[in-house]
């Protein structure tokens, strides 16, 4: 699952360089701020999607164990995820990008640091097919 978090870091850098202004104070084009979601969006539909579906699969089988402020902050963070790369949104683009580019790079350092060793810590989690 570390090696998915890497790709959605690389999409973070992606969405953060499409919504940002150049050297020259010039705003990124509306073209290229499109085709940044479009990719977040086929990002979400081939790795996003089915990572969450197992990292929610996970917390539920070892949710004895865990944090509860954990276990809340992921779900969070996971719901508002969905809702900026499953689709239509109603923030305009610079800002779903930026919004998107900061809180999946948030929400994978947290897990890496906080959740995952959380999880590998419980028996039936080393035990199930992710």
């Amino acid at each position: 699952m570390s090696r998915e978090h890497h790709t959605s870091l690389v999409m973070a850098r992606t969405a953060r360089r499409a919504a940002n202004e150049d050297g020259n104070g010039v705003m990124a084009s509306a073209v290229l701020m499109t085709a940044a979601i479009a990719s977040i969006e086929a990002h979400w539909h081939t790795v996003m999607a089915a990572h969450f579906e197992k990292e929610e699969r996970l917390i539920r089988i070892a949710r004895d164990m865990l944090d509860p402020q954990a276990v809340t902050r992921v779900l969070a963070e996971h719901a508002e995820l969905r809702m900026l790369a499953a689709g239509p949104c109603a923030l305009e683009p610079a800002a779903r990008l930026r919004r998107f580019a900061d809180l999946i790079s948030a929400h994978v350092r947290y897990e890496e640091r906080t959740l995952f060793p959380q999880l590998q810590s419980h028996p039936c989690v080393t035990d199930a097919d992710p």
